[in-house]
């Protein structure tokens, strides 16, 4: 947003409505239509009104906006230091209806210095760091230590990541213990990766996952409540239940000859039940099982249609009857059967991640130690504590307006925070005679992006009816806003978007308003062009065995390589019409195959592309080499560290020289190194004397 913009007096007095100081408003925004301008421009105005700095409350979602709001705010009371009186008179009345006075200029040249001066300064913070603030004032009573430290999102994971490991390295030497049985049961269930990820997601639940084990009393009882759940006994056992299939078959296994005797006379497809019947009388247990289910279910287990060919079936009218009843007893069985496997495989995972989540809260305890769960929970607690009205009392002097930047992607557990400290404003004069208290929010549930981090976005319409309600019960003013003008894009590709979410059936699901989605452009926006390309479908998967499929590659024809292509030829083309390659950007949602294959087509088509901005340093090839090459100059007898180094391209080694260095060696690669006098051996091992000397 600049200057230069012709901006409609109707957009701009929207702007200012949303920024009147004396009156509460909750703003839904599109995308770029300045509801952060405006957020700063709220907050100004409250300044120039004569709020005290300390006592406005701007929470944002996250310590980089809350860095970009406090600079916007600074900035511009920086700038009206220098101004005249004429043009700060024009800068007041971008951002207010009211005419400004002597009175009111002065306190806006005054305001940069008061908001930096005043005790605690301006408080433009993220919730986290709200509650922070908070409980160190009040330890004792929210029940922490005094001096906590709050653990940041890395900080928490490696410490999980400890736990987890130590928990199962502790069920690995104790099998016959209740945390060495599940771990047997889940690395039977899944893979490493796989289980790895479960584990990961259950302990991302763990607020859930310990009121449930909670409500429940204990694990083993939740376990129990989830068999029941499930339908089936908590005592009942998977192998007690295999034995079912075929003890209780309505073919006993004396009667099996005679049945492969019928149906050897029928087609191949009669045929293939011989041979489930010859592979289940030769398994046992669960394979038993599992084998004679061939013979009335298909590959995925779910049920045939025809048991029997048409011929036999007609032929043995009373057997398929037979066969039919057989079928529908192992159906019932195996659908018992899964729903023990799912009890005993979430009981596995319950198990193992109650204890990491049970150490972790030990280990927080121990060291004094909150994360970013524990500040909401500790923070809500503490208000709904007894003494907590001596609390609220003492933020109640304290806050006299909140102001919610990206209020879609505020949690469920937040939103309880926001309502408790603005509770009293709509309770008569708000405890101590204010003339205004006021709340403002500005979000747009169709931006939300954290619902893995609890955000509700559904909760953003409920919490603007539940405060509308409130303040204009107790006849308080109350604004809610839509900002509709985009000053990011033009006409055409907000269109598009309108008409993609045009019918009910499409912005049912993106918003809680039951209203279409509308997008206005700026007179004077750019032109813009919108392209909608076909599906590229992936081709038919080759089956190959394992070890001759490549590790985590894709194929040439595989639809993120074919779609990079695609792009690329796009761009060449445009550059080729006098685009330049700073002139694109290509959006992505993630950092996965589909991005690396868009560079890799891009570099191949010669245009120059900066997109692969962020860099695990440690991660790079050329940075992994040079970590070896470390630790084979540290530790001499590293000889697996020595030999990846040797056929890296810092020397170059190929396969053949590297065997004929290390094949029958009678020491070390290093000594084996030194003693050849070959002059690519030499001069090697020259290198090698001269960096370890450095």
């Amino acid at each position: 947003m600049t200057a230069a913009r012709n901006i409609p007096d109707d957009v701009r007095g929207v702007q200012i409505a949303a920024s009147d100081p004396r009156v509460s408003a909750w703003v839904t925004a599109n995308a770029g239509s300045g509801k952060t301008h405006v957020l700063a421009q709220r907050v100004i105005n409250l300044l120039l009104d004569g709020v005290d700095p300390a006592k406005i409350l701007c929470i944002t979602f996250t310590k980089a906006a809350a860095a970009n709001m406090a600079n916007r705010v600074f900035g511009q009371l920086a700038q009206w230091t220098a101004l005249d009186d004429s043009a700060l008179d024009r800068e007041i009345a971008k951002i207010s209806r009211v005419t400004p006075d002597a009175v009111r200029r002065a306190r806006a040249r005054r305001l940069f210095a008061a908001a930096l001066e005043t005790p605690g300064g301006l408080k433009v913070q993220t919730i986290h760091a709200f509650c922070t603030r908070l409980l160190h004032q009040f330890p004792f009573e929210a029940n922490v230590a005094a001096r906590f430290t709050v653990l940041d999102d890395s900080a928490t994971a490696q410490l999980l990541d400890q736990l987890t490991l130590a928990v199962l390295l502790e069920a690995s030497a104790q099998p016959d213990s209740a945390l060495g049985r599940a771990l047997e049961t889940a690395i039977v269930a899944a893979a490493d990766q796989t289980f790895k990820d479960v584990i990961g997601e259950a302990i991302g639940k763990r607020d859930a996952l310990a009121r449930w084990i909670a409500q429940a009393g204990g694990v083993e009882a939740a376990i129990a409540g989830l068999s029941r759940t499930l339908g089936v006994d908590p005592n009942e056992r998977a192998e007690d239940l295999e034995n079912k299939f075929l003890s209780e078959s309505l073919f006993p296994i004396g009667e099996w000859p005679a049945l492969i005797a019928v149906l050897a006379q029928g087609s191949t497809n009669d045929k293939k039940h011989i041979k489930a019947l010859d592979a289940a009388r030769a398994a046992a247990g669960r394979a038993r099982a599992d084998e004679y289910l061939q013979v009335f279910c298909r590959s995925d287990l779910e049920p045939r249609k025809s048991i029997l060919t048409k011929a036999i079936a007609d032929k043995y009218p009373e057997l398929l009857e037979r066969l039919k009843a057989e079928q529908d007893r192992l159906c019932k069985l195996l659908e018992r059967r899964r729903a023990i496997d799912c009890r005993d495989r979430s009981a596995a995972l319950v198990i193992i991640a109650a204890a990491v989540i049970a150490r972790y809260q030990t280990e927080k305890e121990r060291r004094g130690l909150l994360d970013y769960d524990d500040l909401i929970g500790k923070t809500l607690a503490l208000f709904e504590n007894v003494s907590a009205a001596w609390v609220l009392y003492k933020l109640d002097l304290g806050i006299d307006h909140v102001l919610i930047d990206e209020a879609q992607d505020t949690s469920s557990a937040q939103w309880d925070i926001i309502r408790k400290i603005v509770g009293d404003f709509t309770a008569g004069a708000g405890a101590r005679g204010a003339l205004e208290r006021t709340l403002f929010a500005v979000g747009d549930d169709k931006q939300s992006i954290f619902s893995f981090q609890g955000a509700a976005p559904l909760k953003f319409t409920e919490m603007r009816i539940a405060f509308e309600r409130a303040f204009n019960a107790a006849l308080l003013p109350w604004r809610s806003l839509r900002f509709e003008a985009s000053f990011r894009s033009g006409e055409t590709v907000l269109g598009a978007v309108d008409d993609v979410f045009h019918r009910p059936q499409a912005f049912a699901g993106l918003t809680a308003d039951p209203v279409e989605t509308v997008h206005r452009a700026l007179p004077g926006a750019a032109p813009g062009l919108v392209e909608i390309w076909s599906l590229l479908q992936a081709d038919g998967k080759r089956e190959i065995e394992g070890w001759d499929a490549p590790f985590d590659t894709l194929t040439a024809t595989s639809p993120q390589v074919r779609l990079g292509r695609k792009i690329a030829n796009t761009v060449a083309a445009w550059i080729k019409r006098g685009r330049r390659p700073g002139d694109v950007l290509i959006l992505v949602r993630q950092r996965g195959p589909l991005f690396e294959a868009i560079i890799r087509a891009l570099k191949d088509a010669r245009i120059a592309v900066a997109g692969a901005d962020r860099l695990v340093l440690t991660e790079h090839i050329a940075v992994m080499d040079l970590m070896v090459l470390a630790d084979a100059l540290l530790l001499p007898d590293d000889d697996l560290a020595l030999a990846t180094v040797l056929k890296s391209p810092l020397f170059g080694l190929n396969d053949e020289q590297l065997f004929d260095l290390a094949w029958q060696r009678k020491a070390s690669l290093r000594t084996a190194l030194r003693a050849r006098s070959e002059p690519a051996f030499a001069a090697i091992a020259d290198s090698l004397d001269r960096l370890a000397a450095n």
